[in-house]
């Protein structure tokens, strides 16, 4: 019975729902102690399998993943590095892969940290694992297509800019990095648009480091972008957790989404609160021929272990709620430290700080009960 009624369905030209989920988390940077826990003393070769491996679930549930590379792949003979020149073993990236993310944005003021050499070869590495990736290129041609990925049947087209590259210029010809100029950005939004996705994402490097909420400036390049046309950014740099909100008013009855910050995924910062991050899911829903809606947005509160209880190096991201009831190699200060995380994080995006023993692994945000789409 069931059968014939969808099948009738069908035949009448009901239209078919599709669903996609894009989850972001903000920046991915190695640090000499991430090198260092990394490194098998006896083989010299580094492995970052675990730094991903307990919220490898959450990355690959998701169709979309997405990260900001905050660091380069320009290979051993280039050194490797952290601070304020980093380049990372060709490992992290397996590591990425691995995890579950398939998206990397590349453009944030330490793209450029091994100059153009270490810019190419970061795209080479990226592409040799098949990790999709949009910010920097080779050449300036090379600048010119917009970066499209598709999820069952909706269209997703994304974008990327920096700020800066810490005053390291490329040579002129050579290899290209989206700044945040408004003509440039501006024209990319209005390309994409011709191109019918369903969905433009900008993912800029913007903002102050360490600054609890957004500046005006990081206020007003946001309504651009979607002023432009983008229906969601996703920005990074800052380092720390800041807001999330829709966006009215940006032309017709088309409401955008913005998280200006997503903190740090994974990194060796330890000052708080860059210890802690998030994974920010988007559910995004198609009827028919129209244009994907955003029907939901949640969190999972994330935090980078740092050394066991004993003290040694165990640098990898956990989620909050697997660490708090599960991770059994915990000091009584970082499980305090979890603690705290999981009050500041839900009293950020929820208003009130959760009480632990109502805790959850992934937080939908209340503002989508208002189920509000972007048109």
């Amino acid at each position: 019975m069931i059968a014939a009624v969808i099948t009738a369905a069908i035949t009448a030209g009901w239209p078919s729902v599709q669903r996609a989920k894009v989850s972001a988390v903000g920046d991915l940077m190695v640090h000499q102690w991430q090198l260092d826990d990394a490194l098998d003393s006896a083989s010299g070769e580094y492995d970052f399998i675990k730094s991903f491996a307990r919220v490898q679930p959450y990355l690959r549930s998701a169709d979309l993943t997405i990260g900001n590379l905050e660091t380069v792949f320009a290979g051993a003979e280039a050194g490797y590095s952290d601070y304020p020149l980093f380049n990372t073993p060709d490992a992290f990236a397996l590591a990425l892969r691995g995890a579950g993310f398939n998206f990397l944005t590349t453009a944030n003021n330490h793209c450029c940290d091994k100059n153009e050499a270490g810019l190419t070869r970061t795209l080479d590495v990226l592409d040799a694992l098949g990790l999709d990736h949009t910010g920097t290129f080779r050449t300036p041609e090379e600048r010119q297509s917009i970066k499209i990925k598709e999820a069952h049947g909706i269209r997703f087209a994304l974008l990327s800019y920096t700020y800066a590259t810490n005053g390291i210029q490329l040579a002129s010809g050579g290899g290209s990095v989206n700044t945040l100029q408004r003509t440039l950005v501006y024209n990319d939004i209005q390309k994409a648009q011709k191109m019918n996705p369903d969905v433009i994402i900008v993912l800029p490097h913007m903002g102050t480091e360490y600054a609890a909420a957004p500046d005006e400036m990081t206020r007003k390049w946001t309504r651009f972008m979607l002023e432009a046309g983008a229906d969601v950014v996703l920005a990074s740099h800052p380092h720390v957790l800041q807001e999330m909100e829709y966006v009215t008013g940006i032309g017709g009855d088309r409401i955008g989404f913005v998280d200006y910050s997503l903190g740090n995924f994974i990194s060796s910062q330890r000052t708080l609160p860059r210890d802690m991050g998030v994974i920010l899911n988007l559910y995004f829903e198609k009827t028919g021929r129209q244009k994907a809606q955003l029907k939901h947005v949640s969190f999972i509160p994330t935090w980078v272990k740092f050394v066991g209880a004993k003290g040694a190096y165990d640098i990898q991201t956990l989620s909050v709620y697997d660490a708090l009831l599960s991770e059994t190699d915990l000091s009584r200060k970082d499980r305090e430290r979890l603690k705290n995380i999981h009050a500041e994080i839900t009293e950020k995006y929820l208003g009130r700080a959760v009480p632990l023993d109502q805790i959850q692994n992934e937080y939908f945000w209340p503002q989508t009960t208002k189920n509000k789409p972007i048109k």
